[in-house]
């Protein structure tokens, strides 16, 4: 990159350097700004389209633009660290990708203003940190963006004021954007006023959005469409404010649109103001979730609308939940409580005009003249002749933790059409009309419904409601529409509202006296005296509405203001009346007999009973065996014994230290968060080959059918049996070990396997290195394709490795195969030809894995047991134990008569990975409904239809369902069962190569071609002399369930790990423990509704990965921070800042030292891997020390002394730190000298070697 600065005057340093770039070669040119004022006068046009430009400024650079515009055009345009002030003029940015970083600009013009525009319709815009101070003219732009992908970061817009048309803060078209951290405000506009306008055709992400002061004719906060049928559109933390409509328009706060889906989370609406006007309109095309937001202060002439979400005609759901709307006013208020129908017109044009959008800007149809006013309106209705019903069941409608309050109109309208809807713990207060809920089913729970004029008008449709108040309703407080059904209502309350205050005026009193103070107290006298009856009139109007209280009769002395009147006995005396007697002081109890608590035996606790029988059973004295009292005290004593054991045993089991029962110590360590490792069936690879002499035999006695001599030209006697199709071996085919006695081992194949004589046994045209993760094979194999298993094979007794198919690329007499990278090769594979040492390997093709046990499901209608399938007899009584009956009204469990459950882990493990999880093998249908198996019950809602696997204190295990809270119960009478299982888990199937040789059962799949299926159509005796199977390595991964010494030693260890993050450093400690992280930095970001926590993390390797890997890590990254973060927190990952430096060293070499080998030991210890600037070295906030520079290359061989020149950072007047020691690093910067993916993060290194052999 060549390095040009500039000088003032600027003007002349341009043309100059403009007429040198047209001359000079194509590639990258950076211009460097002088320190100053620099002026244009005159319209500029700057770059060329081969050059890739960039203008760099500084602390103290301004460029003035007095009447003629600047224009930067190249393949790639770059502006940076600039102040720049436009008079009747602007900036303007072209080229394939533009960059903006450290730019402000002020703008004004008696025409049209663009403060700054960026035009690269096919590229991509990268803005990080842009101000605009002030946009004034005519019609007013501060920043006009058109390109295909944009990233925009810290922008900032204010004061943008138009004088005659329309103002836009930020004005701008893109098929994909990212925008964070943008603020917008004072934006005054005569006939409009936008805050940002944001028009996407893919996929559009905002956060981080503030707006504030936008007003004019119209005025829209924030407008943000998403056109064509995108990814979607996602706002989270967006929040607009004082937003005013000066004229007769609408007056909008938050309009978000998308024809996809729709994501609306943290927003913040206040003061909307106008002769129309609306908070939030939300409009989805394919499913809307917008939560965690405040509506408030929404003031309109005749319409008003806190927030409006519209959603579709589709199957995704609709979701409004934790937003609150208050204080929603205009004048008049409807009569009716039901939303006009002319929205959901306008929804449907409004979808329309997006989808067939294909330029921007976009633009919605106008909004409906019916005069409405609501506090939050939620629709979206499906009609009997929506297309969408034919390929599935509709989404619902759900209104959760929602807050209406002080609405003027109605506060809350849902229209769901065919869908159901849910309205859960809301609450509505003060409004006039309480609400208007449709939807095919709907569900009221948990509501509070306080201070309405008029009810809740529900229907048609079929409404249950729940634990409900609806109270001070001045009407009935819901209203059934018709076709309404109210099918359920349990736990409602519902209380009218009571009169209206009266006018009370002055107090109607008997004889209230005199109305005005008597002259005389004025000087110093005494009044006559005057008889005043201050008890009310009978029959006032403020007698009608007071409150009786207890004791108000007709017999009552008459009450008086004051002290009681002389005539007039008290109420009540001083003395109390009847004075409460004194309670006794209880007995003292007669001391019983002293009871032995150490007796437990039947022994002991018959001793205690007799020897009280003594003292309140004194004439009883024959005690002899034959006595009846004594037989009844020992049977009494048996009883204690047991009783007094299973007190015992419910103690001991009652702690985790001291529980012998599985079902005990797992319980336990689930309370714990520890999850017991329940044990792994074991995996193989079966070979599967087939016997020429039964193949030989096979072919001729089908040609003597056939009348054929011998086999068809050119036709294998394979081709010849399937009838040129492929032989295929079908999944769930049972294999054992040839072993008679009870510990015979049943292993059941995966998946298919395609059967080819060629890959029995493939020759290595080149020798498989450690490392390499592929093969070159001696010849062309067509019949290999992606997915299919490979063993290299060395022998018996020698260490093979198993592979899986992911590429075949096919050559002139070699076939190349590649597989997973994690399955690298662990030690060297030799070719035939290979002179080195060693064992030669082979490569197996027809091999597939398989896995330890037994399946046992029940039997098919009409199967008949036969003479020949002795092994289909013996399953036959198992298998008549899987249809059970359950009385569910006296067990929650049932014990599983076979045990143990198969724990399959899918395909063969990893090298190394020895912890594999799996999947019990268990499925089981009640009443022929599938239910299905969860780990916890508690998690689980009433109406899901789940069990649990639980251990029994006999070693097995038993299915426990719900109880009707916590999972569905089964239903009170005797139910059927169905179960279908695999038994065998466990080390004990970890057998040697080569003893899995018995096949026990082919399944015949029907989709098979008939050819190929009659070859094992026979029976099994026939096909087990055609099929040879064996195990060429020895089965792996069979673990045993863990031990109840190890659940008690774990469980406990596990609670001193936190498993979730409260603090900043909390997130640093935890992402470090991850092995592909190299090191991380936290910390808190406030935002205007929640704290966010911003993370930085450093990948190991990061600078050398390509680009799956990075994005694999990443996305492990990602879910480890959703696995910790606390709810309701939320967190951003971001990959540091590369800083790279410019260091020049002089180096002397001995002199016997390679000068070449020296500078390339020089560059490695200081830029190569595990070097001083290695990133996995350095780090995150890693100060680079120029005493560790020194060290680090003097340590090189052959050097004799090192001086360094320059040690800075590489960047426009970096600060020279050879005087101060340290080159400072940010904590969210990795310092780095070579550069890696990222762009900008290539330093400059230069070594100069003096002395050495040359």
């Amino acid at each position: 990159m060549s390095v040009r600065v500039l000088t003032l005057p600027l003007e002349a340093s341009l043309v100059a350097a403009q007429a040198a770039l047209q001359a000079a070669q194509p590639g990258e040119v950076e211009w460097v700004l002088p320190v100053g004022e620099g002026v244009l006068t005159t319209d500029r046009v700057i770059g060329t389209p081969v050059h890739a430009l960039r203008l760099t400024g500084g602390p103290g650079v301004t460029l003035r633009l007095e009447g003629g515009s600047l224009e930067v055009t190249g393949l790639v345009t770059g502006v940076s660290g600039v102040a720049v002030v436009a008079v009747d003029a602007g900036l303007i940015l072209l080229g394939a990708r533009v960059e903006v970083a450290d730019v402000t600009v002020r703008a004004t013009a008696s025409g049209d203003c663009a403060a700054l525009s960026v035009e690269t319709p096919d590229g991509t815009v990268v803005i990080d940190s842009l101000t605009v101070l002030a946009a004034r003219g005519d019609e007013a732009t501060g920043l006009r963006l058109l390109a295909a992908e944009a990233r925009v970061t810290g922008l900032s817009v204010g004061d943008v004021e138009a004088t005659v048309g329309e103002a836009f803060g930020v004005r701008a078209v893109c098929r994909r954007s990212q925008w964070a951290d943008v603020t917008v405000r004072d934006v005054v506009g005569v006939s409009a006023g936008v805050g940002l306008e944001l028009a996407g055709f893919t996929r559009a992400d905002v956060s981080g959005l503030s707006v504030s002061n936008v007003s004019g004719g119209s005025a829209t906060g924030a407008r943000v469409l998403v056109a064509r049928d995108g990814e979607g559109l996602s706002a989270v933390d967006v929040s607009a404010s004082d937003v005013k409509a000066l004229g007769t328009e609408w007056s909008v706060g938050l309009l978000v649109a998308s024809t996809g889906a729709l994501q609306v989370r943290g927003f913040t609406v206040q003061r909307v103001q106008g002769a129309f006007a609306l908070g939030l309109l939300a409009l989805g095309g394919r499913g809307i979730e917008a939560t965690i937001g405040q509506v408030e202060d929404v003031a309109g002439g005749s319409r008003a609308t806190g927030m409006r979400v519209l959603g579709g005609p589709s199957l995704e759901p609709v979701a409004v939940r934790d937003v609150e709307v208050s204080r929603v006013s205009a004048a008049p208020v409807p009569v009716a409580a039901q939303p006009a129908s002319t929205w959901s017109d306008w929804l449907t044009a409004a979808l329309d005009a997006l989808s067939a959008s294909v330029v921007g800007p976009l633009t919605l149809p106008v909004f409906p003249s019916d005069a409405d006013v609501v506090g939050l309106h939620v629709a979206a209705p499906l009609g009997g002749l929506e297309p969408v019903l034919d390929v599935g069941t509709p989404g619902e409608i759900a209104v959760e933790d929602c807050s209406l309050f002080v609405i003027t109109g109605t506060a809350l309208q849902l229209e769901g059409g065919l869908r159901t809807a849910l309205v859960r713990r809301t609450e509505a207060w003060t409004s006039v009309h309480a609400g208007w809920l449709q939807a095919e089913q709907l569900l009221l729970a948990q509501l509070t419904w306080h201070r309405h004029a008029q009810g809740l008008r529900l229907g048609p449709g079929e409404i249950r409601a729940y634990d409900s108040l609806f109270t001070a309703i001045v009407g009935a407080p819901f209203v059934l529409e018709t076709d309404a059904e109210l099918s359920a209502s349990p736990s409602l309350f519902a209380q009218g509202a009571g009169p209206p205050f009266l006018e009370v005026g002055p107090l109607p009193y008997r004889t209230p006296g005199a109305p005005e103070v008597p002259p005389v107290l004025f000087t110093g006298g005494l009044p006559l005296p005057e008889t005043v009856d201050l008890r009310l009139v009978p029959d006032a109007a403020i007698s009608r509405a007071a409150v009786p209280v207890p004791g108000d009769g007709p017999r009552d002395p008459a009450p008086f203001v004051g002290a009681w009147a002389p005539d007039v006995v008290p109420g009540c005396d001083v003395r109390d009346p009847q004075p409460r007697a004194f309670l006794a002081a209880p007995e003292r109890p007669i001391p019983g007999a002293l009871v032995d608590y150490r007796a437990r035996d039947a022994q002991s606790l018959l001793a205690v009973m007799l020897e009280r029988a003594r003292t309140v059973m004194a004439p009883w004295e024959d005690r002899g065996p034959a006595d009846f009292t004594t037989m009844l005290l020992e049977a009494v004593a048996a009883q204690l014994d047991s009783l007094a054991y299973q007190q015992e045993r419910a103690v001991v089991e009652g702690f985790l230290e001291d529980a012998r029962l599985r079902r005990s110590v797992e319980d336990h360590a689930r309370g714990l968060d520890y999850v017991p490792d329940p044990g792994l069936s074991a995996t193989v690879m079966l070979r599967f080959r087939l016997d020429p002499v039964a193949l030989e035999a096979l072919v001729k006695d089908r040609l003597e059918e056939l009348h054929l001599p011998v086999l068809p030209p050119g036709t294998t006697a394979l081709e010849f049996l399937t009838g040129g199709g492929v032989l295929e071996i079908p999944s769930g085919t049972l294999v054992a070990n040839v072993s008679t006695d009870e510990h015979s081992l049943v292993f059941v194949t995966e998946s298919p396997l395609s059967y080819f004589p060629r890959l029995e046994a493939v020759t290595l045209a080149e020798s498989v290195q450690p490392g390499d993760t592929g093969a070159t094979l001696a010849g062309l194999y067509p019949e290999l394709e992606s997915g299919r298993w490979l063993v290299l094979y060395r022998g018996r007794g020698e260490r093979g490795h198993v592979v899986r198919v992911t590429s075949v690329v096919l050559a002139t007499d070699t076939t190349f195969v590649g597989w997973d990278p994690r399955r690298f090769a662990p030690e060297a594979f030799l070719a035939p030809w290979d002179p080195a040492p060693g064992p030669r390997a082979t490569v197996l093709g027809n091999v597939v894995p398989a896995h330890h046990g037994l399946p046992v499901t029940p039997l098919p209608e009409g199967f008949e047991s036969d003479s020949a399938e002795p092994f289909a007899r013996s399953l036959a009584q198992w298998r008549a134990l899987l249809s059970p009956v359950v009385d569910a009204s006296q067990v929650r469990e049932w014990a599983l008569p076979f045990h143990p459950v198969s724990v399959l882990a899918t395909g063969y493990p990893l090298p190394g990975e020895v912890s594999r999880r799996g999947t019990p093998q268990l499925q089981v249908s009640v009443e022929d409904d599938p239910w299905t198996l969860v780990d916890d019950l508690s998690v689980q809602g009433p109406g899901d239809e789940v069990f649990v696997l639980r251990a029994t204190p006999t070693g097995g295990a038993s299915l426990r369902w719900g109880d009707g809270v916590n999972g569905a119960a089964l239903p009170p009478r005797e139910t059927a069962l169905g179960l279908s299982l695999r038994i065998g888990l466990g080390t004990v199937a970890n057998v040697g190569e080569g003893v899995l040789t018995r096949l026990l059962q082919v399944p015949l799949d029907p989709q098979r071609s008939a050819s190929a299926g009659e070859l094992l159509a026979q029976s099994m005796d026939d096909v087990r002399l055609l099929v040879r199977v064996d195990n060429p390595l020895p089965a792996v991964g069979g673990r045993d369930a863990e031990s109840l010494d190890s659940i008690r030693y774990r469980a406990p260890a596990g609670v001193s790990q936190p498993l979730s993050a409260v603090t900043a450093d909390d997130y640093v400690r935890m992402l470090q423990q991850l092995p592909e992280v190299a090191g991380a930095s936290a910390r808190v970001v406030e935002r205007d509704l929640r704290t966010v926590i911003r993370v930085t993390v450093l990948l190991r390797d990061e600078d050398t990965l390509d680009r799956d890997e990075l994005l694999r890590r990443w996305a492990g990254v990602r879910q480890k921070l959703e696995e910790i973060r606390l709810l309701g927190v939320d967190v951003e990952a971001l990959p540091p800042r590369w800083v790279p430096l410019d260091l020049d060293l002089e180096v002397d070499a001995s002199a016997h030292a390679q000068a070449d080998q020296v500078r390339d030991a020089v560059v490695g210890a200081i830029a190569g891997e595990n070097g001083l600037l290695d990133p996995d070295r350095s780090g995150l906030n890693g100060d680079v020390q120029l005493a560790d520079l020194y060290q680090a290359v003097l340590r090189v061989p052959g050097v004799t002394a090192v001086r360094v020149k320059r040690f800075r950072r590489l960047e426009p007047h970096a600060q020279e730190r050879l005087e101060s020691g340290v080159i400072p690093i940010g904590p969210e910067e990795v310092a780095t000298a070579r550069g890696g993916y990222w762009p900008g993060s290539e330093g400059v290194l230069t070594v100069q070697v003096c002395g050495g052999l040359r």
